[in-house]
């Protein structure tokens, strides 16, 4: 199984032994869910096929949103040695818009009769889908590598704007709903986003704040992991756990040094372990193995 490079670094030095520890900031680098072929520098964007067809200026406002999401990691043009390490995106545009219009009756206060009246205010919901298949093509725009598809969608009674500030006002006010250009800008937008996740290499950070112990061997553990010797902290935790396997706290920080060490099934073990003995209530060893866990379900794509 691959493994995640790794950067840890401490940001704060060991305190008292029995008082507190390290904070570990762990970084893990994990691999693109859908990677390019290695080698890649350029990421072009080519032409998009839009349906309907009276729709044409969103294939441009498409490329204009991923050629920014793009040129933050890769070049997006090039002479043609750099062409010759590009691949090319294009694709179908499928969108899908709906206005419903009417009218409906709301009661209002009149000030000056100090009585409720019936009138018909206009209604508007809006709605709409964009859905993006990118198909991704390699060096030579000859040899299609892979396809994406992504499906954003907005429903304006949904909307908090519409709603309002605490959600009072009213969610089909044709006033407060946006312009179908709004809305699918931000759609495409999203679309683009989820193609630019899946292709990039991820990074996940986590600062985590080693416990302290009045534990000899936890103290020395926590020594050294503070000068970054995590193999040996490794050893002076699985030492101190041993001698009092009642203190989570010493458990809990093992599993931050097997998470530094790039021992992730260890980690996982141990985090889950604390929660366990804790029922539930150790809130930071939950999340920290839900982290572990998604980066070794990323790491076994």
């Amino acid at each position: 199984m691959r493994r995640p490079a790794l950067f840890v670094c401490v940001a704060a030095s060991v305190l008292i032994a029995g008082c507190g520890g390290p904070v570990m900031t762990v970084r893990h680098r994990l691999p693109a869910a859908v990677p390019l072929p290695a080698g890649v520098e350029t990421v072009r964007v080519r032409k998009f096929a839009v349906h309907p067809a009276d729709t044409g200026e969103v294939a441009a406002l498409l490329t204009e949103s991923l050629q920014k999401r793009l040129s933050r990691r890769w070049a997006i043009d090039g002479d043609a040695r750099a062409r010759a390490r590009a691949v090319d995106v294009g694709g179908t545009i499928t969108l899908e818009t709906k206005d419903v219009k009417g009218t409906r009756t709301v009661r209002r206060w009149d000030v000056q009769t100090r009585t409720w009246h019936a009138v018909q205010v206009p209604t508007l919901v809006r709605s709409a889908t964009a859905t993006v298949e990118f198909a991704v093509f390699g060096p030579g725009a000859k040899d299609r590598l892979f396809t994406i598809e992504t499906r954003r969608s907005y429903t304006s009674p949904e909307d908090p704007r519409v709603r309002g500030e605490l959600g009072l006002e009213r969610p089909d006010d044709p006033a407060r709903v946006p312009p179908m250009d709004q809305i699918l800008r931000v759609l495409l937008g999203q679309c683009a986003d989820s193609l630019v996740e899946m292709i990039s290499p991820r990074e996940v950070t986590a600062d985590v704040p080693m416990r302290g112990t009045w534990n000899s061997d936890g103290s020395a553990g926590l020594k050294a992991a503070a000068e970054g010797d995590f193999a040996a902290a490794i050893r002076h935790l699985q030492a101190a756990v041993a001698s009092d396997p009642r203190d989570v706290n010493l458990l809990f920080d093992l599993a931050v040094a097997c998470e530094a060490a790039g021992r992730l099934e260890d980690a996982l073990k141990h985090y889950r372990a604390v929660v366990e003995r804790t029922k539930g209530q150790d809130s930071v060893a939950a999340e920290a193995a839900k982290r572990v866990e998604r980066v070794l379900k990323r790491l076994r794509l």
